[in-house]
Parts: C-alpha cells; structure tokens; sequence
C-alpha cells in the first residue's frame, strides 16, 4: 500500500479527486432544487370541445334543446400527438338512447385520440330536452324575386320535372307545428329576358310572423321551378284576311272565329301602334260547305310570340242571291276653288245589281253600298270619270264596266256652269259634293273597283273583316280618276 501510494502517477489521482470535491463543496447551494430533466410530455386546453347527442330516435322525436353545448377540457400526451390532433379529434358525447320526450339529465362520454389522456373537463353533466315531432303536408307556395329586364313581364312560376305535386311534407315538434305560416320556394328572375327553365330552389318554411324556421324538416328539400318571362303584351282585336274564291253560286253568309282578340308579345313601341291583328288567313277555295275552319295565327314581322297559334273559326255558306239597287254618285277630292257637277246622268244616279247570300243583302244600307267619282287633281273642264263602289264583305256588283262611268264639269266658282248640250237638264252644284262619310259599323266596306267587279273575297284576296262581327263586310279599294 505504501509503495502504491508512493507511485507518482496514484499521487496525480488522488490530487485530482480532492480538487473535483473541494470545488463541489464551494459551489454546491443546499436551498436549492435540482435541475428538472427534460420530458417530452405536454398539455393542452381546448376551450369549446363540441357535445355530440346520439342515439336519438329521429323518427319519433326532436332534440329541442341542449345546455351546455360545448365544454372546456385539458388533456395531456406526448407533444407530437398534441400537435397533430384537431379539435374535432376530440370527441365528447351525450347519449340519448332510449330517452323519451321531456327534460333528462345525461353524463358526458369521451373519446380521446391515441396517446392522448383527459385531464380535466368544465362539466360533466348535460341537460336534455326532447319534443316528440309531428309530420304534416302544406300547400308549396312559389314566389319570384328581382325585376326582370326593361319592359318584360313574370308569368305564373310552376314546378317542372319529377316533384310536380303541390305539396310539402314538413316535420317539426309537435308543440311547433300549429305556428307553421307558409311554405315556399323562391325563385330569382333579376335581369331575366327570358323563361327561367329548371331553376333549383330551396323549399323553405315560415312561421305566422313570417320568420324561416330554420329546424323544420321538408320532403322534398328542393324543388325544380319554372318562371315564364316574356316581352310586353297586348290583346289585340283579330282580323282575318282571304285569298281564293268559293264555287260558283256559293256566297258566305257569316264567318264567326272562336275568339275575337289574340295576345301579342313584342315591345312596347311595337304594341302601341297595333290596333288589329291581321295574321290569319282563309282559302275560300278550300271552302266547298258550312263547317269549321281551322286556321293558324301567323307571326307577323316585329312580333315575337304570338297566342294563340291555331283557331278554330265557323264559316256559314249558303246559295247567293242577285239584288239591284240605285245610288247617287259622290263627288270627293274637288279642288280648291273649283266646284263640280254631274252633266251624265242626267239623275246623278246609277244603279248596281249584285249578289251575295240574303242575310248580308237585306242588311245592306246607303253607307254600306256607294258610288264615288274621286276627282284628285283634275282641272277646269269636262271630264269622263270611273266611279269606285263601296259594297260589304262578301257581296259581288255584276254590272259591265260601261255602266260605272259618269261625266263630270268642273268649273272656277265666280264662272257661270256651262253643261254638254246632251246633259241638258242636269243639276248644278256650286258647291264641291260632299265626301261621303265612312261606314259607322266597324263592318263598313272601303271601295272597290266597281265595273264587273265581284266581292265575294276573292277579288284581290287582300279584304279584311273584324273577327268579333258575324257578317265581315270590309272591300278592298280602288279610286279611279279621269
């Protein structure tokens, strides 16, 4: 022991030693606590843990209320399972299996993600109150929102596709339901020019105050809806036009369409300066008896729909008639300073002999069948004039053309009237005829060309008769000057 102790190198050790304790002694503080050894554990607090109810009967109740709905927690595990755990990875639950309606008290549940421990919670406890619900149908209201662009109009919204049915079931508590206001589904036509075609829209219920209530249940959820947008419309008063002629012998009686007015869409500017709608037309020579035509609406140039596309409309042909009877002759257009007289014939007079069916030649009147001399532009002298008729829809003049021509003086109103040594006897007018007045019935006829000419409809195939009368009456036209 002595000789090792002697040994330099045991010395140096032992020197060693003595320094590392005499500097643990000086350094060394009793009061205080040695230094904590690093983990790898953390905590964390999560202030609003979600309560999850289950096990609820959703057939037969409704979970009405539930108090608190969220909790606080601490929980603690390792730092990289705290880091990658979301909230909703911590699931706290409150069964409800079993429970009936009424106000319970239920324990919380937990579930915690792996590795993770709870700590602590704000409450352990969760009270329930349940409603038993009632499932009722209500009539599906369909409502649209937003204007639609300038000048277009919203029709009435309907629904399209697989639900059609009128009505919604909707499930609520049954202490709820009698404050159901309405059922609805909204539909927005903002800017629309244009039908709005299976547009989605939410069904959603309203109480009496017309507040949504937001826990209702409907079935269906959704609904396919359909709004008509359209331009701007008008009714306007239908008037028929003919071409062709009917057999020989045939005249038409009366011609009744099933509607006297069509609805026009177009814009307004378009509307405004409509005042009949001539768009549809009949081939009396496809007309061989009495019965119905069918005839289709044309759409006429600027218009854009037009309703509806076909009608029905009911022709009555009977066997004509010939009648003659006698007019005086107007004198229209007299120039300014001038007056005219008729020096042949000598009566004024002429007489027209037509055909037509009898109803139409018993209602014949003075304003119905005229004889005008139309004298636009002619000056100081003797002048041979071809008179123009007025005769009603449908009613032909057979007379040969000779017998429609009338000679007519026309004189400076301060000269004395010379008459043709042949016309002695005539009247003289110092005063321009009066233009004869139209037709006070919305059937009037308009001149037409009167030697020979027939006005059966087909003429020119260009007359037109208001679709409300049962006797069309209005004649094409032609003024003829000497």
């Amino acid at each position: 022991m002595d000789k090792w102790l002697s040994h330099p190198t045991a010395i140096k050790i032992i020197s060693i030693v003595i320094a590392l304790l005499l500097w643990a002694v000086v350094h060394f503080d009793p009061e205080s606590t040695p230094a904590a050894v690093t983990s790898n554990t953390d905590k964390k607090i999560i202030e609003a843990a979600q309560i999850i109810p289950t096990g609820l009967d959703a057939s037969k109740y409704s979970l009405v209320q539930m108090e608190p709905t969220v909790v606080r927690i601490m929980v603690e595990g390792r730092r990289s399972k705290l880091l990658t755990a979301k909230d909703e990875d911590y699931i706290i639950t409150a069964d409800l299996s079993g429970l009936g309606s009424g106000e319970h008290v239920v324990p919380l549940t937990y579930t915690m993600p792996s590795g993770v421990t709870l700590l602590e919670i704000s409450q352990r406890t969760v009270k329930i109150d349940i409603e038993e619900i009632q499932t009722k149908s209500f009539d599906l209201g369909l409502k649209t929102s937003g204007t639609p662009s300038s000048g277009y109009i919203v029709g009435t919204p309907s629904l399209v596709g697989k639900e059609t049915a009128a009505s919604v079931k909707v499930t609520l508590p049954k202490d709820e339901m009698e404050y159901v206001g309405s059922v609805s589904a909204t539909v927005s036509v903002e800017g629309a020019k244009s039908t709005v075609e299976d547009k989605k829209a939410s069904v959603v219920v309203y109480d009496t105050e017309g507040k949504v209530m937001e826990h209702a249940i409907t079935d269906p959820k959704i609904v396919d809806v359909e709004v008509p947008v359209t331009p701007p419309i008008k009714m306007v008063p239908l008037q028929i036009s003919y071409t062709g002629s009917l057999p020989e012998g045939l005249s038409i009686a009366s011609i009744k369409p099933e509607i006297d007015k069509v609805a026009v869409y177009a814009d307004q500017k378009t509307l405004d300066a409509l005042e009949v709608y001539n768009g549809v037309t009949i081939d009396l020579g496809a007309v061989e008896q009495s019965g119905t035509v069918k005839a289709k609406v044309t759409r006429l140039d600027g218009i854009v729909m037009v309703e509806p596309a076909e009608i029905n409309v009911e022709v009555n042909v009977v066997s004509w008639e010939s009648l003659t009877l006698t007019r005086a002759i107007q004198l229209t257009n007299v120039g300014e300073g001038l007056f005219a007289e008729i020096s042949k014939p000598l009566s004024g007079e002429a007489s027209l002999t037509i055909h037509g069916a009898p109803d139409v030649l018993s209602a014949i009147n003075d304003k119905d069948l005229q004889l005008t001399a139309d004298l636009e532009g002619l000056k100081v002298g003797t002048h041979t004039i071809k008179l123009s008729t007025t005769v009603p829809r449908f009613v032909t003049v057979t007379n040969e053309e000779a017998a429609f021509t009338a000679t007519v003086v026309i004189g400076e109103k301060s000269d004395p009237v010379t008459a043709d040594p042949d016309a002695s006897g005539g009247t003289t007018e110092p005063e321009p005829s009066p233009t004869p007045e139209p037709s006070a019935t919305p059937d009037s006829g308009e001149s037409t060309p009167s030697a020979g000419a027939g006005n059966d409809g087909s003429n020119d195939g260009t007359g037109a008769t208001n679709a409300g009368g049962g006797e069309p009456s209005n004649g094409s036209a032609t003024n003829a000057n000497g």
